[in-house]
């Protein structure tokens, strides 16, 4: 799988060694020039369904449950790689332990919805799946950076879901 772009690093982490790796799982689908992302109304920003993988997963597995959990889509089919990012960040306690994530990116198709299942965090966070252009995506990515004081541990979510949105907007 190729390489998105270089690392991307949190302000802060650039000099401290990596406590933990974490790999994530993220689709992206693609239906008349539109996205199925996540939009957060709290955070007022669009990523790519996903998230961590579990102990016992592959790729493809976490992949169906992430895909299944937060847009409620039980079938994922055609599925593509279409590439990596890694970030080096901090995670999301209070504890000062630093992350090498990387995040793996599938192009893939869905179909059968149901409800969502997601996680109490976003529960709070209210996401909802909705089809939105590359273009609206990176504006409203933008307008969160500049306007949000993101906490530590998300700092690199945002950038990480641009470059990935830039990247498609090229193909």
């Amino acid at each position: 799988m190729r390489k998105l772009s270089d690392i991307i690093i949190e302000e802060g982490t650039k000099d401290l060694g990596i406590d933990k790796t974490r790999t994530t799982i993220r689709a992206i689908i693609c239906k008349n020039d539109k996205l199925l992302m996540v939009y957060s109304p709290t955070f007022k920003d669009y990523t790519f369904p996903g998230g961590g993988m579990k102990k016992d997963e592959d790729h493809i597995t976490a992949l169906k449950r992430e895909v299944k959990e937060e847009i409620g889509a039980s079938e994922v089919f055609n599925i593509k790689p279409y590439g990596y990012i890694e970030e080096k960040r901090y995670g999301i306690s209070n504890r000062p332990t630093v992350y090498l994530q990387t995040s793996y990116y599938y192009v893939v198709d869905v179909s059968n919805f149901g409800e969502q299942d997601l996680a109490d965090r976003e529960k709070e966070h209210g996401v909802e799946p909705v089809w939105v252009s590359i273009d609206e995506a990176i504006h409203i990515n933008q307008l969160s950076i500049s306007k949000l004081n993101q906490k530590r541990g998300m700092k690199t979510v945002l950038p990480r879901e641009i470059k990935v949105l830039e990247s498609l907007k090229k193909k």
